[in-house]
């Protein structure tokens, strides 16, 4: 009987494995990685933070139902290569911090001048309104965007004035009033962008306030050795020690002209820190004394005290004297003093706010 033969499966002809692949790219990609972190990381590790100067002309605003300082300042300088390829090496920017806790809102570059200033004219509910050596400028509270700035704004075109002295602010009308370079004088309602003439008798009363040349800006003064306290009717003022002691001590001057003594301690090189004439962080039952650190140590220092006890609540050293101080609406004292913003708070501390600090990438925080 025919039997099938059994089937087997083919053969099939002997194959080589392939090699295994190189990852040649990747290794090629190494020393660059390596190269570009040490160029670039080491760079950030050895080098400073940029030199930051705080600008006089600060202010207050409510930004998402905080009371927050609106703060320009300069910042020279950039750290480490990959901030020097994409930041500019000079710029003034706005920052907009909250003074009880420190937390920053935003932080935006308003210029890439080396000698440029802004102060804080007024700010409304959505914007805010600078005066500065390039004309007005006007941000967004909510992001700090410029939402307009020089010819940009409507109603003032190629008629801007590049210098700070030709705008003010009026709180009465609450509008910032302009004067163009040819004399105009126009006005932006607070939260408003365009600008609008005014009539003849309010333009005559801002003709003399307003100018378009170039020039030093108002004298303040930031210090003093006598202040009026919150309630307007007594004082406080620094006097010499007794018995010929060194330094000088705080007095509380009453209605009817007595001094009654505030603690014991001594400061060398005292003043009190005003905002106009009136003692600030008084609304919080303290006064701020502008210092000498020590007899033998000729620098600055901020110590905040206490007109119940007398006791110093905090002290922060500083690196130059008081340019700029201001009470917010809920009694924090803002201070600016060289490259530092501080805030003097109720609850009897100073504390230096983080303005300026900026990440490896640049962003500020």
């Amino acid at each position: 009987m025919y039997r099938t033969p059994p089937q087997y499966p083919p053969v099939m002809p002997y194959q080589t494995p392939p090699p295994p692949r190189r990852r040649v790219l990747p290794l090629l990609l190494l020393p660059l990685a390596l190269f570009a972190l040490l160029f670039f990381g080491g760079s950030y590790a050895v080098s400073p933070e940029p030199e930051v100067e705080m600008q006089s002309g600060f202010a207050f605003a409510e930004v998402d139902g905080r009371d927050v300082v609106l703060a320009p300042y300069a910042r020279h300088g950039v750290r480490g290569m990959f901030q020097l390829m994409t930041q500019d090496l000079f710029q003034v920017r706005l920052a907009a911090t909250d003074p009880a806790t420190g937390d920053v809102l935003w932080d935006t570059q308003l210029s890439d001048r080396l000698v440029w200033e802004a102060s804080v004219l007024a700010a409304g509910q959505r914007h805010a309104y600078l005066a500065t050596d390039s004309g007005l400028v006007v941000v967004a509270l909510a992001d700090g965007s410029v939402v307009a700035e020089g010819a940009g704004v409507p109603g003032l075109g190629d008629a801007f004035a590049a210098v700070r002295t030709a705008y003010a602010y009026d709180p009465d009308a609450r509008r910032v009033m302009a004067m163009t370079a040819t004399g105009g004088v126009v006005a932006i309602g607070l939260d408003e962008v365009a600008a609008t003439p005014v009539d003849a008798a309010t333009a005559a009363a801002w003709s003399g306030r307003l100018s378009v040349q170039r020039g030093p800006g108002a004298p303040t003064s930031a210090t003093g050795v006598e202040a009026s306290l919150d309630s307007g009717v007594e004082r406080v003022a620094l006097r010499q020690a007794p018995g010929g002691a060194p330094g000088s001590v705080l007095v509380r001057v009453t209605a009817d002209g007595r001094e009654v003594p505030v603690g014991t301690t001594a400061f060398h090189g005292a003043r009190l820190v005003v905002d106009g004439v009136t003692a600030v962080a008084a609304a919080t039952g303290h006064v701020l004394v502008e210092h000498q650190r020590s007899v033998n140590d000729p620098g600055v220092a901020l110590s905040l005290v206490s007109l119940a006890t007398g006791q110093v609540t905090a002290t922060l050293a500083v690196d130059s004297r008081v340019d700029r101080a201001l009470v917010g609406p809920d009694g924090v004292t803002a201070v600016a003093a060289g490259e530092l913003l501080a805030a003097a708070r109720g609850d009897g501390r100073v504390v230096p706010l983080g303005i300026g600090l900026a990440d490896f990438f640049g962003a500020h925080r």
